[in-house]
């Protein structure tokens, strides 16, 4: 299990490699993750569609330019 440094920045590779409005969805169990997500969606300007805390699944979406 990787810590949320980690987490964020294979989320910010796997986003170099999408097209804009493509969805990615990360399964993160690290207490800290909701936050972490959220907080770098709005830094990023990368959405933030679903957040399900129960299973631990966030759906993000490429900023669109």
């Amino acid at each position: 299990e990787k810590g949320c440094s980690h987490l964020l920045e294979d989320i910010t590779d796997a986003m170099k490699d999408m097209a804009p409005g493509q969805t990615l969805l990360v399964i993160a169990h690290d207490p800290a993750a909701p936050l972490d997500i959220k907080v770098w969606s709005r830094q990023t300007s990368n959405l933030l569609l679903y957040v399900n805390l129960s299973d631990d699944h966030f759906l993000l979406q490429k900023k669109v330019s």
